[in-house]
């Protein structure tokens, strides 16, 4: 069995991954795990070192745990470059900025999962993807996605959160807090067709549209609290285009996950679980969010792949 970590160099700032290096130096030093690092050196490249390690296990006919150490981003990455491997499975170790893919598995904070030997004898479990299909300046594009697609104004929250972390000192749930102000003031959705297994939900203006494999979101946020990892499907959740006030009097029970039990949203939301999603924008054009990277395109199509890809679920230290 070989242990490959892929680290993201800037994560935390750059501090949390330069002890995690340490760290695993010292793991490496202190027993006889075959333990392999590797940073990575900007956007696709985690992507890249994945796939690459995946293929040369699999050609010496050997099993290869990948451990993305970063936030969201890092371990769509890394999913993308091992998915398709047999003998590949994939871990997760959070010191990023937004973590929230990992808090489907149990654990309240990040660190919960820092205990390296928890992860190299973590247990492995087999969870379903989400395969999506966009194109790019013309191009098609297919990838997966792991957690969730937030469109609108969870969406464009997390667009600014992203900002912030990445080029201001303002991080963390703060960024969180500062970007769903300022989305109020603004009031940003989008006008877009909804269509689950054929049948279409939604037509026309909207808060905001999720498509989730994971409960989590936006720092923390349980925007889909029926959301499971291996039912082999995805849940969809449409909230209509509502006034502010409205906003602010569902938004806490909404972080929460409590939406299904909020009776003033039971008229402005649409709910269906499915396995094929389609979404068109009425002007050509939308930005979304999947696994915490943003992407532009004119349509979105999202296909569920039953238990298609193993993680590891290492014994919580908690």
């Amino acid at each position: 069995m070989k242990y490959a970590f892929i680290i993201n160099p800037i994560a935390g700032n750059g501090k949390k991954a330069e002890k995690l290096c340490k760290e695993i130096e010292a793991v490496s030093l202190d027993t006889e795990y075959d333990i392999e690092v590797r940073l990575t050196t900007g956007p696709g490249s985690a992507t890249s070192i994945a796939d690459r390690l995946a293929s040369a296990a699999g050609h010496a006919g050997e099993e290869i745990r990948i451990y993305a150490c970063g936030g969201d981003g890092t371990v769509n990455e890394v999913a993308n470059g091992i998915y398709g491997h047999a003998n590949a499975a994939l871990g997760i170790i959070p010191i990023g900025s937004g973590n929230d893919f990992i808090r489907n598995f149990g654990g309240d904070r990040p660190t919960d999962y820092r205990d390296l030997m928890s992860q190299l004898l973590a247990e492995e479990e087999a969870i379903d993807v989400m395969s999506y299909s966009y194109k790019a300046d013309g191009v098609d594009c297919r990838r997966i996605g792991l957690n969730s697609f937030n469109i609108g104004f969870d969406g464009n929250v997390a667009i600014l959160a992203t900002y912030f972390n990445k080029r201001t000192v303002i991080g963390g749930s703060m960024s969180y807090a500062l970007s769903i102000f300022l989305n109020l003031i603004e009031k940003s959705g989008q006008n877009l067709q909804v269509t689950v297994d054929g049948e279409r939900i939604f037509k026309g203006l909207l808060m905001l549209c999720t498509i989730a494999n994971g409960r989590f979101c936006g720092g923390g946020i349980e925007g889909s609290p029926r959301a499971q990892l291996d039912d082999g499907l995805a849940d969809v959740l449409v909230v209509h285009k509502i006034p502010r006030r409205t906003v602010l009097k569902i938004l806490p029970r909404f972080a929460k996950g409590k939406i299904f039990e909020v009776e003033a949203a039971r008229d402005i939301i649409e709910y269906r679980q499915g396995q094929q999603i389609h979404i068109l924008p009425r002007n050509g054009h939308m930005k979304f969010v999947v696994d915490g990277e943003i992407i532009e395109t004119g349509e979105l199509d999202v296909e569920m792949k039953s238990k298609a890809i193993r993680v590891l679920v290492p014994y919580l230290q908690v």
